[in-house]
């Protein structure tokens, strides 16, 4: 995939973006596509006419697919096999940064951490809002991190975020439905970066990378 700098894209498709949102009556519609690094699927490997229509399929840069459906609904789907991932390439500056360091340039972090249903170990995501104003999504399980897609998130966790996203301090966020990872007694949380003390007395001792 050919394209132009991801803000100069963006500039490109602003008002693409504006219509995808008032379409779908999602109001954090335009800052899920922006933050999540979302692309058109028919502008980039199709035709880049700089006509206005709603774009209603969106792609990531890790393979998945946020289809908006003709009842203005949206639909993730994940490792979608119709992309030719060979064809996707990362627009993200800091990809491959160490956790640490992206902490470190991030502004907002979402926090959801639990014990695994079935060894019990701990499991836990998170996501940092950098001061580009991009998210960066890592998941931790068997000792590691790993980096992944943003729409590993959810749609209502995204949506969260997106409403939440000038805090000044932390809130805990309610996820009977909402919890992006499978574990027993998750909780999630959101924070400005870098975070209050207070926040760091609630936090799970794996994330010492804050």
């Amino acid at each position: 995939m050919k394209s132009p700098s991801l803000d100069t894209l963006y500039y490109q498709l602003n008002k693409h973006m504006l219509l995808a949102q008032s379409y779908t009556e999602i109001n954090e519609l335009f800052f899920i596509i922006k933050s999540c690094r979302l692309k058109p699927y028919s502008y980039v490997f199709e035709d880049r006419s700089p006509k206005l229509i709603l774009h209603r399929w969106w792609f990531d840069e890790f393979g998945n697919s946020f289809k908006i459906t003709t009842n203005k609904r949206i639909k993730i789907i994940y490792n979608d096999l119709a992309l030719d991932k060979d064809s996707i390439i990362c627009t993200d500056l800091y990809y491959g940064f160490s956790i640490e360091k992206v902490a470190k340039i991030s502004k907002l972090g979402y926090f959801c951490w639990g014990k695994d249903e079935d060894f019990q170990k701990d499991c836990m995501m998170v996501a940092f809002l950098g001061i580009d104003n991009y998210l960066r999504t890592y998941l931790y399980t068997c000792g590691e991190w790993q980096q992944v897609s943003p729409l590993l998130l959810g749609l209502k966790n995204l949506k969260l975020i997106g409403k939440n996203k000038d805090i000044k301090y932390f809130q805990k966020l309610p996820i009977k439905e909402n919890v992006p990872i499978p574990c027993n007694s998750a909780e999630a949380w959101l924070s400005f970066l870098p975070p209050h003390q207070d926040f760091r007395s609630k936090i799970d001792s794996t994330l010492l990378i804050l």
